[in-house]
Formats: structure tokens, sequence, C-alpha cells
């Protein structure tokens, strides 16, 4: 409420002041050198003390979906029917819900590094009568529970942007996975208006905040909380690689746009007209172009943050 009123009350080069100052005290006061430690004290959208019943939880869930138009159709949770899944790096559980509400699985395993995230995904499990197989896990160790070639279907919904050790998650994917296994992965697409235009332009250019870092540092800086240590975004390409390096054949599903996006193309043109716009910002946002929705796209993709892709083992 405070910071509504002040918007309105003090000029804007004020307030990108003061936003600046409050980035640069949070940054530098950090008591988060790991992604584990971030994410045990902070959590994605839930209530404090979780859902107090069936409704608040399902109606969170259709929000949250909502940011993302078709995130829920693009991470194929009715896939899932009849298999052995695994929610890797859980939260507060709206994948779990996800999953439960487009198919019926066989069994259902949840991991996460944040106990805090643990706890709220064991409450809202229970507040919907569901039998799931919660493990808190730490970084870089093996998911000791889990056997060798026992899961049919992992959802990993926006975390592997978040995690250093790309390698040794892999790893543990191949070890756990079927044969024939799926994954299904969300991560964060540099080809987005999030990146070219509200990263690259607005904050970067149009706010003035921290016009001397790098693009992917500002990037980080605005996805999930300033004192977020690791958040990375990659071309399709560069997962998709990724993947085969680690062993896996990846292909890019569907690509989801934001809500927060799409408010930022009114700054489109201005952007384009600016002089002090990388021209390697201009020359990708001059290719957007639009469908009927009036939802922007970049060549043959969605120019969206949130890109999916399935995953199969060599």
């Amino acid at each position: 409420m405070l910071r509504s009123l002040l918007k309105y009350i003090l000029p804007k080069k004020i307030v990108n002041l003061i936003l600046k100052i409050y980035i640069k005290a949070n940054l530098f006061f950090s008591p988060y050198k790991t992604s584990q430690s971030f994410w045990n004290s902070n959590t994605v959208d839930s209530p404090k003390g979780g859902f107090n019943n069936v409704d608040d939880s399902q109606n969170h869930l259709k929000w949250r979906n909502n940011q993302y138009i078709g995130s829920e159709e693009n991470m194929k949770f009715s896939n899932s029917n009849n298999k052995v899944v695994l929610d890797y790096g859980c939260g507060p559980g709206n994948g779990i819900i996800n999953i439960i509400n487009n198919a019926k699985p066989k069994e259902i395993f949840a991991v996460d590094v944040s106990q805090k995230a643990i706890n709220l995904a064991e409450k809202r499990a229970k507040l919907h009568n569901l039998n799931v197989n919660f493990v808190k896990i730490n970084e870089n160790q093996p998911i000791k529970i889990i056997r060798k070639n026992s899961i049919d279907i992992i959802k990993c919904d926006g975390v592997l942007h978040h995690i250093k050790n790309l390698d040794f998650v892999f790893e543990e994917f191949n070890r756990i996975l079927k044969k024939n296994g799926i994954i299904n992965v969300m991560v964060y697409n540099k080809n987005s208006i999030w990146f070219y235009l509200h990263v690259g332009y607005e904050l970067m250019i149009k706010r003035n905040i921290f016009p001397y870092k790098s693009d992917f540092e500002v990037f980080k800086i605005s996805t999930d909380g300033f004192q977020c240590p690791i958040s990375k975004c990659f071309t399709p390409t560069e997962f998709i690689e990724l993947c085969k390096k680690n062993n896996f054949n990846a292909k890019l599903v569907n690509i989801s746009i934001s809500l927060f996006e799409l408010k930022k193309m009114k700054l489109l043109d201005e952007a384009l007209n600016s002089e002090c716009l990388k021209r390697s910002n201009k020359d990708f946002l001059r290719q957007i172009n639009f469908d009927k929705r009036k939802v922007p796209y970049f060549k043959e993709n969605v120019a969206g943050i949130n890109a999916y892709y399935e995953l199969k083992k060599f």
C-alpha cells in the first residue's frame, strides 16, 4: 500500500533511485550464497501457513496457472495416468495439484531442497486427501529413497534455471528414469519479452537500474527476488544442446508468455526508438510479430519467459 502511494506522490526519478538503493542494499547484505539457502527461506506464492481448504488451494492454483498463458497444457500433466511420477522441486505443491487435476497417477514422489516448501506441500496434500511420498533433498546429493529406473514421469517446473550444477541433476534423472520415461521441464527462455524488453530496455535504460551490470545479471535480479543467487535463461538451441550433452534428447513443446510481459508490450515502440538500446535487443524486438490474440511471437515461437521441453533418454 505504501509503495503504491509513493509511486503517485514522488517523481519517477526519485522512485527509481529509492528502488536502486533498496536493491543494492538487498544484494550487499544478502545472506544467501546458494540456491538451497535462498529457497529454504523463500517460496513461490503461497499463504504463509498454507491453505485452509481445497477451494482456496484450487482457486490459487487457477490464478497462478493463468499468469502464464497455456502453462498447464504445456507441462503435459495429463501424461501421468497410472504412472509413477516425480515432482522435482515441488515447492508448496502447485505441481502436485496440477498432476491430480489432470491425471490419476499410480504413485507420486515429491522432492525439494526446502523444508519450508515440503511442509507447505504436505499440508496441502492432506487437504486434498493425497498420498504423496515427500523427500527433503540437498543440492548435489542423490535421492537415495528413489531406486534406479523406477520413475515413469519427471515433472520439473521452473527449477533447473536455479541450479548451479545441472550435470549432477541430469545424472540423477538418468539414474532414476525408466528407459522409456519422459521428463517435462520448464526453464526460463532468453528469447522473450522479459529478457529483451523488460530487462534490456525498461530496467536497464528507461528506469536506469544497474545500467553497468550485464543483462544476465539484471535478469537474475528481476525474476524470483533480488537476493535469488542463481536465475538463468536459455535459448531453445542452448537448452537442447545442454540436454544432449547430458545424454537426453530434448524437444521444445511450447512457450508461455506471462501476463506481466503482455503489460510491457506498450513499451515496444519506445524501446525501438531508443538510441541507448543495444543492437541485439533491437534486432530481436524488430522481429516480433503478433497472432490474432495479440500474443507476441519471435519467429515461430511465443516470445514468453517460460519454455517447456520434453526430454527422453538416448
